[in-house]
């Protein structure tokens, strides 16, 4: 039967199977597709479907050798067709594959040009969106900017033909998001396809995202999604996104299209202080370039700053043009010198911050950049340190963007201390109720410990645990009673995974490292089925790396 499917057919069931997330079923289908076309002397179908393949193969299958051979076979069926924007085609996925900036904007341009001599909307769409995110992060901001501003318009007027377009373009706008730090032109966007979806549609990705913060943008690229929560501070919304893209990854058993998830799942982890977790995660993925933030975080979280400053640098060096791209490298890069105890070297990086943020007129830059002088002028103790992090928690706050806030407060406090001690208290202890808010544990930790330092209880009680619902304290006692995720389950008539989620919630809003935290954490605070509230010490929690 399979042998009497028509091209079309094929065609149309493998773009199905792709939807639905089965990238291998949908490759092994569309290759059949393609030998059908060309057995029918169709041969601009068969080199469209020889360029998908290729596009597919690289990045979701990490199979450059197939994709090259993919690739020069399009080029084979090019030779043999007058269809013009089969070049273009070919290109684009030449600038997907490219590892030089240069080259991969000329090919984007090439593409463009290819699509409108033919009238080809997809390509249009495609090779914009890509052009604009390219030039964005190579520091060509408001030219990049109104690329992507111009593939979504011929979006929203419903001239994509392919929905992949679609899909392409939204996750394009989450990269240039991520890039400037700044959700502003996302939801904009967000808020205008909402109201032209209803009269235009976008097919598969109708109804997806209906719960989330970005409606049917966020649907095509969790890991994408995820990103964009976690650079803003959305970090429970990042956790849900990030988790269901590696469900996502692991069910269908094939590669990521862009960013790994489990690079941004790993730097969450250290934000919530699971150390242990996030090394572990990250153990097979070190040699991904997106691994080498997360890495450097998680340095210096366990305290090895000269590891952080060494990742940090050689990726930098790697990224040459790509100016914007390196900025929150060099955010990290910062913190690391200042470790170190090496302010001047601290200021190469920031002079650089400055530059880019002058260049992308990002708010969520100006206000690393401001912080980054302000760390470095407190080290030096300098009194302009005081007004620098003042205006940096302001800028945080104006681009919503909380988790920097609170630690650009914390950083006041503590330029404060020294000369009005009251407001130096005030900050410290908005900051502590901000980060236990927001379940990042080690802030939380160095706040509450300033304060002591202060001569000020830190902490009044466990307010987080208010946070957890009826059936999370019933697992936090199973915890507690030393069962395992197969053990919690069946107790509780629940899946394994579902288990795994319950504790993993639990250890998230308590901001608890480890199941040897939450089993300490509950003898102290469970009591014959209530909560007990009373402060944590010191002696009574294992270390951060303790099971």
């Amino acid at each position: 039967m399979a042998q009497s499917c028509s091209a079309e057919a094929l065609d149309g069931l493998g773009r199905a199977e792709w939807w639905l997330k089965d990238v291998r079923g949908a490759i092994e289908t569309r290759t059949r597709a393609h030998s059908a076309f060309k057995r029918d002397g169709r041969y601009r179908e068969a080199a469209l479907v020889a360029v998908w393949l290729s596009r597919e193969l690289r990045p979701l299958l990490r199979s450059d050798a197939a994709a090259d051979g993919w690739l020069a076979r399009a080029e084979t069926l090019t030779a043999r067709t007058d269809e013009a924007s089969l070049p273009g085609w070919i290109s684009l996925a030449r600038a997907e594959a490219a590892s030089d900036v240069t080259d991969a904007v000329a090919c984007c341009r090439f593409a463009v040009e290819r699509a409108r001599k033919r009238d080809d909307a997809d390509l249009e769409i495609q090779a914009l969106a890509r052009l604009g995110v390219l030039q964005v992060a190579a520091g060509e901001v408001e030219e990049g900017i109104t690329r992507l501003d111009e593939a979504m318009a011929a979006v929203s007027a419903g001239e994509a033909r392919d929905l992949a377009s679609v899909g392409m373009v939204f996750c394009a706008l989450m990269e240039l998001a991520e890039l400037l730090g700044d959700h502003t032109r996302f939801a904009e966007w967000t808020a205008a396809l909402t109201q032209i979806g209803g009269t235009q549609g976008f097919g598969p990705l109708d109804g997806f995202g209906a719960d989330a913060g970005y409606g049917a943008l966020s649907s095509f690229c969790g890991a994408c999604c995820g990103g964009l929560y976690l650079v803003t501070g959305r970090l429970d919304e990042a956790e849900g996104e990030l988790l269901g893209a590696v469900r996502d990854l692991e069910s269908h058993d094939m590669g990521f299209r862009c960013v790994h998830p489990i690079t941004q799942l790993a730097e969450l982890r250290v934000l919530q202080g699971r150390f242990e977790e996030a090394r572990d995660l990250l153990g097979s993925y070190e040699d991904l370039p997106e691994a080498v933030r997360p890495l450097a975080v998680l340095d210096l979280a366990v305290g090895s700053p000269a590891a952080a400053a060494a990742r940090l640098e050689r990726r930098i060096d790697e990224l040459g043009g790509l100016t914007v791209m390196a900025f929150p490298l060099l955010a990290v890069l910062v913190d690391a010198h200042l470790s170190l105890g090496h302010p001047e070297i601290a200021a190469d990086s920031l002079s650089r911050m400055v530059g880019v943020a002058a260049i992308t007129r990002s708010r969520r830059h100006r206000a690393e950049a401001l912080f980054a002088q302000g760390k470095i002028a407190a080290l030096e103790q300098r009194e302009e340190a005081v007004p620098l992090l003042r205006e940096a928690a302001r800028a945080f706050s104006e681009a919503s963007i909380a988790l920097q806030a609170c630690r650009a407060r914390l950083a006041l406090s503590r330029a404060l201390a020294h000369r009005d001690r009251p407001v130096a208290i005030t900050e410290a202890r908005a900051a502590l109720a901000a980060f236990e808010r927001l379940g990042v544990a080690p802030d939380a930790d160095a706040a509450a410990a300033f304060l002591r330092e202060l001569g000020v209880r830190g902490r009044t009680g466990p307010k987080n645990l208010e946070l957890l619902s009826k059936r999370e304290v019933e697992v936090l006692r199973l915890v507690a009673n030393g069962l395992s995720n197969a053990e919690i389950a069946s107790r509780l008539f629940i899946s394994v995974k579902t288990a795994g989620n319950h504790v993993s919630s639990v250890l998230s809003k308590l901001g608890l490292r480890s199941r040897t935290e939450a089993a300490a954490f509950a003898a102290i605070h469970l009591r014959g089925g209530q909560f007990e509230n009373r402060e944590v010490s010191p002696s009574s929690v294992p270390p951060s790396g303790a099971r």
